[in-house]
């Protein structure tokens, strides 16, 4: 008896440690939730961030004590430092509660600061045990990220789920942007080619009513937060803008085509009819001819016809073979487009050199991969479209063609 008290004593010591209950625990009423991060360049070669931070008062009454003492969704604060870190501990000193990052879900890179340069700018949400590497990463256009994420939007009470929510749409509706997360950018950050594509953001409209609680409380806000085409970075740093169908020629290029909307001509009439595309697959294949690369770029699409402002009767066969034909030669048009530019810029952010890597691993390893980008120039591409239209809507012929006659 008296050995099994001292085995359960001894046992009872050895979980002591396990339980040791909710020692590292944290009130909600005693945090600043920081839903989105913005960085800018600052004097000195310092950083400015700025934290957007919901006001729990406001977006779930009665979740935090105190209530809903302010008219809008979030605060901001911002503060200097020469590393992330220090700028985010020297805004402690004006924030009330705790400044908490497992929420973030958002990090804005002011324009100049990308122009900079980028590489150093990601240790710490890469070593924090706080941050995620899921957070979305976008660039501002033309004004500082301080501004973008201090912008109230419409819809959503917290302008960072907006932003997220519009960024997810105009990839999916639209594709001429990209959704990159910072997991992504320090992978294209480390790899041989070091050239990487970051979606753009813009403010459009008064920028000095963006922050202003009237900008949500009328029918057509002031001013309004868009996601509008692509940087293209070098080594870490911004070299250029990319918009439009050169934007979505490089998303053709790169396989990443979800949908969009093109326009194609009819007869005389530029532009007639408007064409959902529904499915896009691109294949990149690489040779080696005479120890040249040359690739080839089969792309493949499927669409719908949304809109005829033609006289042509979709109900005929030979129409829409007619349209696919003019269909692929727009596809191609921009695919080419965006090779021949990205050729003269000497920029791979189409991956064709992962595409040679897997081709030739061993001759890329011997040297194919020294000065890849000139080697990339100077490479010979051939691009092959097909497309398929499924369907013309409801009718063949437009009711436009009753009214002109």
């Amino acid at each position: 008896m008296f050995k099994r008290a001292i085995l359960l004593t001894a046992l009872i010591a050895l979980c002591l440690p396990m339980l040791t209950g909710c020692w590292n625990s944290r009130e909600p009423k005693e945090l600043a939730i920081v839903m989105a991060l913005g960085i800018d360049k600052a004097e000195n070669n310092k950083y400015k961030v700025t934290f957007q931070i919901a006001n729990s008062g406001v977006v779930a009454p009665g979740f935090v004590a105190g209530g809903s003492s302010y008219a809008v969704p979030i605060m901001v604060y911002s503060g200097t430092g020469n590393s992330i870190y220090e700028a985010i501990r020297k805004t402690s000193r004006k924030v009330p509660r705790q400044l908490f990052f497992a929420h973030i879900r958002l990090i804005v890179i002011g324009e100049s600061l990308a122009k900079q340069g980028i590489e150093e700018l990601f240790d710490f949400f890469d070593r924090s045990r706080e941050t995620r590497l899921t957070s979305m990463v976008l660039v501002s256009r033309d004004v500082d990220a301080a501004q973008i994420v201090q912008t109230l939007t419409p819809m959503e009470k917290l302008p960072a789920n907006s932003i997220i929510g519009t960024m997810g749409f105009t990839s999916k509706l639209w594709s001429n942007s990209i959704t990159v997360y910072i997991d992504d950018i320090i992978r294209m950050l480390v790899s041989e080619e070091r050239t990487l594509l970051v979606s753009g953001i813009r403010l459009v409209g008064l920028i000095e009513a963006a922050q202003k609680r009237e900008n949500v409380e009328q029918v057509k806000p002031k001013a309004i937060i868009t996601i509008q085409g692509m940087a293209v970075f070098e080594k870490g740093k911004l070299k250029e803008w990319i918009d439009g169908e050169l934007a979505r020629g490089v998303i053709w290029t790169r396989n990443e085509m979800k949908s969009s909307v093109m326009l194609v001509a009819a007869g005389d009439k530029k532009d007639a009819i408007s064409i959902e595309v529904a499915r896009g697959n691109t294949k990149v294949k690489a040779r080696l001819v005479q120890g040249k690369p040359v690739f080839h770029v089969n792309v493949w699409a499927e669409g719908f016809i949304t809109e005829n402002e033609s006289e042509l009767d979709l109900n005929k066969p030979e129409m829409l073979d007619t349209l696919e034909q003019e269909w692929e030669t727009a596809i191609k048009a921009e695919v080419e487009t965006a090779v021949k530019h990205m050729q003269t810029n000497r920029l791979d952010v189409l991956k064709f050199g992962n595409v040679m890597k897997r081709a030739y691993p061993k001759k890329w390893r011997e040297g194919l991969k020294d000065d890849w980008n000139d080697t990339f120039a100077r490479s010979e591409v051939q691009v092959t479209v097909h497309t398929e239209l499924r369907n013309q809507g409801l009718r063949g012929k437009s009711y436009i063609n009753s009214i002109k006659k």
